[in-house]
């Protein structure tokens, strides 16, 4: 046995449960073990929805301070009313996506569809905003929903949640 070798034995092999992401490192090989996968984008991921959220409430916050809403009137209501009546829509997928970035950083699988229905539905209520009044800020909040999206369907993202399914599936086959 080499140096290296036994220098590489010595190297942690992670909690169980845990998992630990190996680099290429001298004479250990650089292979990472298959069933070893970093959940560091899955956390980032819970940290940018909720992140939404908090961006969501600012936003809600900022339009509703903006009304005079000593000056409004029910007959006739100004166009920055109606503006900040229709933001309401932006609860249900905000709810989804506070609960989908909780879900997120505590591994459940079930944060992913939380996640992926939620920026579907942010993005909807951006585009029918955009065709009735055009507030400015619908640009921001869909291109967020979008990259939020492309980021869900990374390949980190997805070999995490797959390996997850996988084993499960194994486990049912071997107790059939």
């Amino acid at each position: 046995m080499q140096r290296g070798d036994m220098l590489c034995n010595l190297l942690p092999k992670g909690r169980p449960g845990r998992a630990v992401e190996w680099k290429a490192r001298g004479s250990c090989g650089g292979v990472a073990e298959p069933d070893r996968t970093s959940y560091r984008p899955i956390r980032v991921i819970g940290l940018l929805l909720i992140l939404e959220v908090i961006g969501l409430i600012g936003l809600g916050l900022y339009e509703a301070a903006r009304v005079d809403w000593q000056r409004v009137s029910l007959e006739d209501p100004a166009r920055g009313v109606i503006e900040v009546a229709a933001f309401v829509l932006f609860a249900p997928p905000a709810v989804l996506t506070l609960l989908s970035g909780f879900s997120f950083l505590l591994l459940r699988r079930k944060g992913w569809l939380l996640a992926a229905i939620a920026q579907g539905l942010s993005l909807a209520v951006c585009l029918w905003l955009y065709t009735l009044f055009q507030p400015g800020y619908v640009y921001p909040v869909m291109a967020y929903c979008i990259l939020m999206v492309l980021y869900l369907n990374s390949h980190d993202v997805r070999v995490v949640f797959r390996r997850r399914r996988d084993a499960a599936e194994r486990e049912l086959g071997e107790a059939a």
